[in-house]
């Protein structure tokens, strides 16, 4: 037996609470991890409250990021470049309900941790990070490019722009005043959301490609300054992808070698991810409260 985050009821964070899960071995490609890290994602919050539906039974676990320790290892567990998986590696990814202490999940959606990577960092850079991958494979940019990151404080925001600034393109990003400073220090331009953020945005430059991670904004402001439909992406705003014709994420460039990608940029300081909290596994209610509350840049991440 091991412990886990679980709910009885959709609800706000309250309805979490800590209780006990049995344990299985690993099947074929598969592998026990001991959670280390679990980063937590604004998608756990809306399935959690009931927002996004499920039909799962009761009682849900919670949580898909992670990284942590292999503990047991399946038949013909190999990371994506074919090597064998063996116990003690550090990996990082993602599995079923990993806000817990032990998960058990397929290799395919594993990296290797590289050891310079800080383990709280890695258990919150899959979701995020693939996301903002596949933001760049929807839209690529380049040098001549201005882009304009929508949310660009947020988790996917921070990343998608990095990764844009790097492939040469300018970024300006939208964020409340209070991240400016942050933003200025990883090289985005910022401006902040809000009416009148088209006249904001045009006064800086010509922008030639939109990636909007939170909500709809900078897609209508998109639309105002005369971005093409198929230079501008969305991740979540399900709406504006049918009233504007925009582009919705592509997902086939989610690889795990994206991921070992990601993780050695960050080890090696290309790719900055800050966490902005950390809490036990029993503090998960109020992990939780922080993630939908406003905070400062960068990921919650349990640490069971």
């Amino acid at each position: 037996m091991s412990r886990a985050a679980l709910y009885d009821v959709t609800g706000g964070p309250e309805v979490l609470y800590v209780g006990e899960v049995e344990d299985r071995a690993p099947g074929s490609g598969e592998v026990a991890i001991r959670v280390r890290a679990a980063g937590l994602n604004p998608f756990d919050a809306k399935l959690r409250s009931g927002f996004i539906p499920s039909d799962a039974p009761f009682p849900r676990r919670l949580g898909s990021d992670l990284a942590g320790t292999v503990e047991a290892v399946g038949d013909g567990a190999t990371y994506w470049d074919g090597t064998p998986v063996a116990v003690g590696d550090e990996v990082l990814g993602r599995g079923p309900g990993s806000i817990a202490e032990r998960v058990v999940t397929t290799t395919d959606v594993l990296a290797r941790r590289p050891e310079a990577l800080d383990v709280v960092v890695a258990g919150g850079l899959h979701v995020a990070g693939l996301t903002a991958v596949s933001c760049l494979a929807t839209v690529p940019v380049g040098a001549g490019d201005t882009v304009l990151v929508g949310g660009a404080s947020g988790a996917v925001g921070l990343i998608a722009s990095q990764l844009a600034i790097a492939a040469g393109a300018r970024v300006i990003g939208t964020a409340s005043p209070a991240n400016h400073d942050f933003l200025r220090s990883i090289g985005v331009e910022p401006v902040a959301y809000g009416e009148g953020l088209a006249e904001r945005v045009a006064a800086l430059g010509t922008v030639t490609a939109v990636m909007d991670c939170h909500g709809r904004d900078a897609l209508d402001a998109g639309i105002e300054l005369g971005v093409p439909a198929d230079r501008m992406v969305a991740i979540a705003a399900y709406a504006a992808i049918d009233e504007l014709g925009v582009l919705n994420v592509e997902r086939d460039a989610r690889t795990s070698e994206a991921l070992a990608k990601l993780a050695a940029d960050a080890a090696a300081g290309r790719l900055v991810v800050p966490v902005t909290g950390t809490f036990t596994l029993d503090e998960v209610a109020e992990a939780f409260t922080a993630l939908e509350a406003s905070h400062a840049p960068g990921k919650i991440v349990v640490t069971p």
